[in-house]
């Protein structure tokens, strides 16, 4: 008896149960004019587009392309066969210096022949500086798989802007491989500087090379060598010492004509050699936070 009364009874409360929902709401369908349906149509969202990130073989082709700021430059030519060394030094007030020795031996060189002219004609000065601060020049590009030719010449350049606040500088690399636009305006330049005077106002060449915090310390600390400390005039100064200059500016060479700045050096070269009048040889200085191996040359006067 008890199974017939739930029997009767499930399907009562099952009806019961459906028929207390709530029936939801129809979305009324919207028709048109002309009685047709008509739906919402629901935009696409397009794919937000990314930049692409470019790869470090594009950044470093990228850097190549363009040219640096300079208003001087210099030029470094080792002669192959060990017959000499010449540097060009183009200044960014129009004068050109070019700085000529030869070999003599092991460790031994005859003192520099200098020769100086107020101006370049032809612009020739303008077009080598123009070809020189190119980024595809001053990094070498297409030069790195060059293989040294034995007796070639090999030829380094700089270039500077500003007075030294902006260098660049290339690697040293056979004169061959460079473009012959370059090359032609070099040999250009040799050409017509060979003809000039002999400067014989030139009291010295000095250069510098920059020296790292380790080795000044070894230097300095370790080995005892005196560190002369230089004035640097600040990032603003419109002229600049031939010290400070080459300071700013390592591995150029720099023609001193200056008596009272000549005789500075000097006294920086024999600072820590009681008795001494050297004229030549090498020193360390400071200027700003940097250290530097002064070095200085004679002229063949």
């Amino acid at each position: 008896m008890r199974v017939a009364l739930l029997t009767l009874i499930l399907p009562f409360v099952a009806t019961c149960l459906l028929s207390g929902q709530e029936k939801l709401p129809l979305r009324p369908v919207d028709k048109g004019q002309s009685g047709t349906i008509r739906t919402d149509k629901i935009p696409l969202v397009g794919k937000e587009a990314k930049p692409k990130i470019p790869t470090i073989e594009e950044l470093l082709e990228k850097s190549k392309k363009g040219e640096v700021d300079a208003d001087s430059m210099w030029i470094i030519i080792e002669h192959a066969k060990d017959r000499g060394f010449t540097a060009f030094d183009l200044r960014s007030d129009g004068s050109c210096w070019v700085m000529e020795k030869k070999l003599l031996g092991p460790g031994k060189s005859s003192p520099y022949i200098i020769r100086s002219s107020n101006e370049i004609p032809n612009g020739l000065s303008e077009k080598i500086l123009g070809i020189a601060k190119k980024k595809s020049i001053l990094f070498a590009e297409g030069v790195g798989k060059a293989v040294a030719t034995a007796g070639a010449d090999r030829v380094k350049i700089g270039v500077s802007a500003n007075n030294g606040r902006s260098i660049n500088t290339s690697p040293s690399v056979p004169f061959s491989q460079y473009p012959d636009e370059f090359r032609e305006s070099v040999e250009s330049l040799m050409k017509f500087t060979r003809r000039l005077p002999l400067n014989r106002n030139a009291l010295g060449v000095i250069s510098s090379e920059f020296i790292g915090p380790r080795q000044a310390r070894r230097l300095t600390v370790l080995s005892g060598q005196k560190l002369i400390a230089v004035k640097d005039p600040g990032k603003d100064a419109k002229k600049l010492s031939a010290v400070v200059a080459s300071s700013r500016m390592p591995s150029r060479r720099i023609a001193v004509t200056d008596p009272t700045q000549w005789l500075r050096i000097i006294t920086y070269l024999n600072y820590d050699r009681p008795g001494s009048e050297a004229q030549e040889g090498q020193c360390l200085i400071s200027v700003g936070a940097h250290t530097y191996r002064l070095i200085v040359e004679p002229t063949s006067r």
